[in-house]
């Protein structure tokens, strides 16, 4: 995404919630027959739906534009009146089909403040079906609105997160990205998401790490970053909460449709023009330069994705030509992703920069001692104890704040990790440890 347009955001309602899944459910609902008259409707509201029904939806869609109001009206007056469920599936179905391409009809709704309630009543209905059209009408009615009602908006992502995010159903799993997409487009709702990020974000993440459900729910699990990207505090946290960058960055390398790669590098994109200090260098860790700049020199059918590829890589190379080795090194330890770097067995490199540690009340050491006791990447242990070692040896008066993190015992235990690369490191460190104690 360029810079210079990094606020317009456009609606994916042409997509909103729509699988193999919910449209075998609409279908089944729409090839009912309604007895419109046996419900205790006006006659001008019986003859309003009777000229919609089983009628094709672009004559239907015309009658509807041609008097929205009539419509509204007609929708909340069942909603609001009739109880039984197959009668309201079967307008919420009718009503969905309609909104998708009725701005009309969805502007009407939104004027109408009695539709809500009984939609958002219906979320909790124990007809999963039901609960599921009341959220598709409510998506395509609240993303034409100028100011989505916050309780509405609140109530519908923790029914998406409850009913369909979470659930084992693969199905379900892609509207929920879907929802959450549609829902985010219309930027007031973005910060209601992000204030729930560690409630909604994880089952998102697991979408995108275990890599199962398909290429539609992992393009829309992406977007949902996308949308929260355009926003300074999501953009300058999301990496650190979420490790999106990473995760991301793993499916860029393997990602075989446009459009994956397309959303993903309008994500990493708008993430360095908004919160530059927040995620360049954690591109950098990840090994990004090298995945941007060889993406760049691919042919693509879109023309901004080149522009965006190359604007990337140009921003990235850029930042990696003013690092220094040290700069480097604290990138890695900031974004918790220590791998085997040459600074990291260079002695030079430790005599030079090991004061450092000291500094800010041991800050670095910190740090250091944090991914000891939080990390379960076998590398990132290795690495950590290994770091520990050289800084100890020079600063062996560091010892004491180990001692009080418990990082010393930490790493003497792990002397039988089942790694051996882990296995020897701890044991590296443990000398040091031993050997300074007793200097």
């Amino acid at each position: 995404m360029s810079s210079e347009a990094i606020e317009e955001v456009p609606s994916p309602n042409s997509v909103i919630f729509s699988n193999a899944y919910i449209d075998e459910r609409i279908s089944e609902i729409c090839s009912e027959t309604i007895a419109w008259d046996q419900h205790g409707l006006s006659e001008e509201h019986i003859t309003a739906l009777k000229a919609i029904d089983k009628v094709p939806l672009s004559e239907a869609g015309a009658v509807v534009d041609k008097n929205p109001t009539l419509y509204a009206f007609v929708f909340c007056t069942i909603l609001l009146k009739v109880t039984d469920i197959e009668v309201l599936k079967y307008t919420l179905a009718l009503a969905s089909a309609l909104l998708m391409d009725s701005k009309p009809l969805a502007a009407a709704l939104n004027g109408l403040p009695t539709v809500f309630p009984p939609l958002s009543t219906l979320l909790d209905n124990e007809d999963a079906v039901a609960a599921l059209l009341a959220a598709k009408v409510i998506i395509l009615t609240l993303i034409s609105a100028e100011s989505p009602s916050v309780p509405v908006v609140e109530k519908l992502l923790a029914c998406t997160h409850s009913k369909l995010a979470t659930s084992d159903d693969f199905s379900l799993k892609d509207l929920a990205a879907q929802a959450y997409g549609a829902i985010l487009s219309v930027k007031c709702t973005r910060s209601l998401f992000w204030s729930k990020i560690t409630t909604y974000g994880p089952p998102l993440l697991e979408n995108l790490k275990s890599g199962r459900g398909g290429l539609q729910l992992q393009y829309y699990t992406v977007l949902v970053f996308w949308l929260l990207s355009f926003e300074t505090e999501p953009a300058e946290h999301l990496n650190k909460t979420c490790d999106i960058i990473a995760i991301v960055m793993d499916i860029m390398k393997i990602a075989i449709k446009e459009k994956i790669i397309r959303v993903s590098v309008s994500l990493f994109s708008n993430l360095v023009t908004i919160a530059p200090e927040q995620n360049i260098t954690a591109l950098l860790v990840v090994g990004g330069l090298p995945v941007i700049k060889s993406m760049a020199l691919r042919k693509w059918t879109d023309s901004e994705l080149e522009e965006d590829l190359n604007r990337l890589a140009d921003t990235l190379q850029e930042a990696q030509d003013k690092m220094s080795t040290f700069d480097e090194y604290l990138s890695e330890l900031t974004t918790g992703r220590l791998k085997w770097s040459p600074a990291h067995k260079s002695v030079d490199f430790w005599k030079r920069n090991a004061e450092l540690f000291k500094e800010d009340d041991w800050k670095l050491l910190k740090e250091l001692a944090k991914i000891i006791s939080t990390s379960d990447d076998n590398t990132v242990l290795a690495v950590a104890s290994n770091d520990i070692s050289y800084v100890i040896g020079e600063l062996p008066e560091g010892l004491v704040l180990l001692n009080t993190m418990g990082t010393k015992t930490k790493i003497m235990e792990m002397m039988t990790h089942p790694d051996a690369d882990v296995k020897y490191n701890a044991l590296k460190a443990t000398q040091v440890f031993v050997a300074r104690t007793f200097a």
